[in-house]
This record gives C-alpha cells, sequence and structure tokens, in this order.
C-alpha cells in the first residue's frame, strides 16, 4: 500500500504524513528535507497518488487504479498525472529558471482535470533561482483552491527564508542503504579489478570504457524515452515552427536533466563501494556494506590496502561527483578519478 516503501526507510516521516492525511489536516505547502533525496522523491510521490486516488485507504493510495498508475508511470520522468507536475534544475547552470516556475503556477491555478487535487513538485529545490523563487512566492502565500506543494532540498538553508517560512518542514532521516542497481554490476566488477590492480593502466582505462560505455547507452535510451512520450511526431507536419523549436529544447533538457541523474546514481553507486572497502579495513561488521554480495572479494582486497589509501580513493569519487554537478568535462573528469583509484599519478587536471 501508499507509504509502506517510505515507512521503511523513513517511518517517523510515513507516520506524519498518514496522520495529516488521516485527520484531514493536510498543510498547502510542504519544505522536505533531509540529504536522502530519492526517499523525498518517494514520499512526494505516494502524496501524491494519495490525494489523488479513485480507491484510496486508511493506508493511502491503492496503487493499481488509473491515477496511481500514471503517477507511478517511469516515463516521462514524474509520471503521466495531467493533474501532478514536477519541476526539476534543466537549464546547463543547474537552475530552476522562471520559466518553470511560471509553468507550474499556471498549471495549479487550472482546476483539476482528473484527479481531486493539483499537485506541484519542486525537486532539488535549492536550485531556484533568486527570481525564479520571489515570483513563486506569491503561489506559496496565496495557494489555490484544491493544490499542494511539495519543495524537496538536500540543502535548505539555500532557500530564502521568505520561502521556508510558507513551507510546513519535515525533516528526513539520513538517507538509507538501499540494494544495488542490478545494471550497475558490470561497473562495480571493474572498479573491484581496478583496485587491485596495482597501478595498472590497462585495467584503469578499461574502467573507462565501461563506465564511459554504459553512460552512453543509458544516455541514448533517456533520449528515445522523453522523445516518446512527448509523441513530438505527430506534430510535426502541422505544429508552428517555433512552438516545435521550443518544444525540442524542452524535450532536450529534460533529457538531459534525466541523464544527470542517472549519471549521479552511477557514481553514488561506486562512492558506496569505496565506503564499503574503508568498512572492510576497519574490520566492520558485514550487515553494514551495502555491496553485501561483494563482501568476499572486498575483504580479500581490504587486506592488501590501507586506511589512508580507502579515505584518498573516497575523496577522489567525491571530487568527480562535484565536478560533475558542476559541468566539468565529463570523460576527462571520469578518465583523471579512474586514473587517481588506480595509484598512477594524474596526467591532468580535469577544468
Amino acid at each position: 500500500m501508499s507509504f509502506r516503501s517510505l515507512a521503511a526507510s523513513q517511518p517517523a516521516v510515513a507516520a506524519v504524513l498518514q496522520r495529516s492525511l488521516a485527520n484531514d489536516r493536510l498543510a498547502h505547502a510542504y519544505l522536505f528535507a533531509g540529504d536522502a533525496l530519492q526517499d523525498m522523491e518517494l514520499a512526494a510521490r505516494e502524496l501524491a497518488k494519495t490525494v489523488n486516488c479513485e480507491s484510496p485507504t486508511k493506508q493511502g493510495s491503492c496503487d493499481h487504479c488509473d491515477s496511481c498508475r500514471k503517477i507511478d508511470a517511469s516515463t516521462p520522468p514524474g509520471g503521466q498525472h495531467p493533474d501532478v507536475q514536477w519541476i526539476r534544475p534543466e537549464s546547463k547552470s543547474r537552475r530552476i529558471d522562471i520559466e518553470q516556475t511560471r509553468e507550474l503556477e499556471k498549471s495549479l491555478h487550472l482546476k483539476p482535470s482528473v484527479g481531486r487535487m493539483k499537485v506541484g513538485i519542486i525537486a532539488e529545490a535549492d536550485r531556484l533561482g533568486r527570481e525564479a523563487a520571489n515570483s513563486f512566492l506569491k503561489t506559496l502565500e496565496e495557494p489555490p483552491d484544491r493544490s499542494l506543494l511539495l519543495l524537496l532540498s538536500t540543502a535548505p538553508e539555500q532557500l530564502l527564508e521568505t520561502v521556508q517560512s510558507r513551507c510546513q518542514r519535515i525533516q528526513f532521516g539520513a538517507a538509507a542503504a538501499r540494494e544495488p542497481e542490478a545494471a550497475h554490476a558490470p561497473l562495480v566488477d571493474g572498479l573491484l579489478a581496478l583496485l587491485g590492480g596495482s597501478g595498472s593502466v590497462l585495467k584503469a582505462y578499461k574502467s573507462f570504457d565501461t563506465i564511459r560505455g554504459f553512460l552512453d547507452a543509458e544516455k541514448k535510451r533517456i533520449e528515445e524515452q522523453v522523445e516518446q512520450s512527448a509523441q513530438l511526431d505527430h506534430y510535426r507536419q502541422t505544429a508552428d515552427s517555433k512552438w516545435l523549436e521550443e518544444k525540442e529544447k524542452e524535450i532536450e533538457a529534460q533529457a538531459a536533466a534525466e541523464y544527470r541523474r542517472r549519471r549521479a546514481a552511477v557514481v553514488a553507486t561506486l562512492e558506496w563501494l569505496l565506503r564499503d572497502m574503508l568498512v572492510c579495513i576497519e574490520d566492520g561488521d558485514a550487515a553494514l556494506l551495502f555491496h553485501r554480495d561483494r563482501c568476499d572479494a572486498l575483504r580479500k582486497l581490504a587486506a592488501t590496502q590501507t586506511r589512508e589509501r580507502a579515505l584518498a580513493n573516497l575523496e577522489t569519487i567525491e571530487t568527480l561527483q562535484d565536478q560533475l554537478e558542476r559541468n566539468v568535462n565529463e570523460p576527462l573528469a571520469l578518465e583523471v578519478a579512474l586514473l587517481r583509484l588506480s595509484g598512477l599519478t594524474t596526467p591532468a587536471t580535469a577544468t
């Protein structure tokens, strides 16, 4: 049922939201804050489902009606429900601009078309540009009837005080470790081989080719999914050329944003492996491992590693994630990181 998955990782948050729903005391705007962005997105989706479910229960949504299925749809990112709108950073500067917030405001002021409530979700709300945030204040101060606003942020202190004060804040606990994605297994195995390769250039570039190949395939898959969901082919013969151009730019930005999200998930998977290595070096409990299926390999490799090396490796992968967030040259940043992880002297600095 709705909130069951959230209750497994964020029981306090699930209880607060369920109690508010049961008492019909849902706030008009919430600020979800903490480091667990994936849990925040799960909570936002489950809340959107519950307020629009065709057959809600005391536990939440039914998960099976047409409304629930549309909100749960994976493509386009954010689902297919016309009354639930997500916005994310989509520009090259990784900001949420005023045009995105205006589009959201316009949607919120329309009556729900098929559901009971209009739901606006701003993921990574700390990326709101000042102009966009200020323009959105009016909607936060005087929300339209039958609307719900959800702001999700891992850095809420970067939001304007005026925005924070107009939302009911819900603090999320630390992100819980989840099962590794099966699709990332070849990348994990490549990194394990690299860490045990004693400064092998060949293994460094073999790992580089594996990760680059995976990311290239992901990018192509995302672009195809987003374009297919937009159904541009139906409009190309009849639509205004300027409208088509704007729509194509919007699709390109949406695909780029989704690619960055999945790329970050790949780097996070590798970061968890390096963290697991440190746990093994410190002779920690196997239950603490994220990649528990690699426990034997990690223990064996840990015997050849030092704590200093493990900490340096973690710093390298964190630097890579930061560089990718700042839109540095992706292949070069990845190449430099893998050469550092192999123990080789870095030939260049990613810029």
